[in-house]
């Protein structure tokens, strides 16, 4: 019975180490405006890939330029798996980049605004996915599992 026992906790452990292990990733969105100067360009770091239509703070961004013109009040992402839209929200009404819906923002790369290539378009949105960065808890209980681990090991 004993022996039972030690097994089921060196199976609950390994269980504990894949579920609490999973890793956060993060989406980089970078819209650089090529149109002409003057136009607004922002980075915003989310915990994944927008889906839906979706505003921001001016808060919410990494780093965002917004040169002249009214103030921003917030930037709203629209139909981004559609035809996306990047909404500015200014004092005055709004102003805005469009995609076509052929060139939707479906997960990382590079889209282009109102165009299926690069040339002569207003706005291009870079998507990254900056990677999985597991959480300090989740290394220290993977690391004490392994040592149970080895300790069941050599206690059998």
């Amino acid at each position: 019975m004993n022996k039972m026992k030690k097994r089921v906790a060196a199976l609950a452990t390994v269980a504990a180490l894949v579920t609490s292990a999973a890793a956060h990733a993060d989406f980089l969105y970078n819209l650089s405006s090529t149109a002409q100067s003057g136009l607004p360009n922002f980075v915003l770091t989310v915990p994944a890939l927008l889906t839906v239509s979706t505003a921001f703070a001016l808060s919410d961004f990494d780093a965002i330029n917004l040169p002249g013109g009214d103030p921003v009040l917030s930037v709203s992402i629209l139909n981004p798996l559609g035809a996306p839209e990047v909404n500015f929200n200014v004092q005055n009404g709004y102003f805005g980049f469009f995609w076509t819906s052929a060139n939707a923002f479906v997960g990382p790369g590079q889209y282009c605004a109102g165009t299926l290539d690069c040339n002569n378009t207003a706005a291009i949105m870079t998507i990254r996915d900056i990677g999985a960065a597991p959480e300090p808890g989740s290394v220290a209980l993977f690391g004490l599992g392994l040592a149970g681990l080895a300790a069941w090991r050599r206690r059998r």
